[in-house]
């Protein structure tokens, strides 16, 4: 599968581990694309992005930008930027614990504190909901290009339920 994103281009815009490897990072971001991306978008231009050779030019929707609409500018982040906030969410969650012969663990140091379930949950979705608003404004943009019909069911709305304490 095609990465969209690297680790680099993630640490734009989160604060993302330098001593973490590529590898690890990648199947979080190869999680997003599969898992969170593609139930949003139109099934057509998912995959058509996806492939190793795409038919459309994409540049704009991954990397954001600016474009005008019905005589008005409009600035979005793009796609890379949905991507990052999702990976980051899913690696926020579960980025620090290995699965060895001893069954799941985490490391632990003398001179730090391991962050609780619930703030790693709590952070994640935070993640999660900033992904989502990073995706409505890539929906503008392929609604208004016409990537996506405006009555094109492909395009789905995903709901994200947070329990407040």
């Amino acid at each position: 599968m095609r990465l969209l994103v690297t680790r680099a281009e993630c640490g734009v815009y989160l604060s993302v581990s330098v001593f973490g490897t590529d590898e690890v990072f990648n199947r979080y971001i190869r999680e997003a694309q599969m898992f969170d991306l593609k139930p949003l978008m139109c099934e057509g231009v998912y995959e058509d992005i996806m492939s190793a050779s795409p038919v459309g030019d994409y540049a704009l929707l991954l990397s954001g930008g600016s474009y005008e609409h019905e005589g008005q500018r409009y600035e979005f982040a793009g796609l890379g930027a949905v991507i990052a906030y999702f990976a980051y969410a899913r690696y926020i969650f579960t980025g620090h614990q290995v699965d060895t012969a001893y069954g799941v663990v985490r490391k632990v140091y003398n001179d730090a504190e391991v962050v609780s379930r619930e703030e790693r949950r709590d952070l994640r979705g935070l993640y999660m909901q900033q992904a989502q608003a990073l995706w409505i404004d890539c929906e503008r943009y392929m609604r208004a290009v016409g990537l996506c019909g405006a009555d094109d069911k492909g395009v789905r709305r995903r709901t994200i339920r947070m329990k407040l304490i």
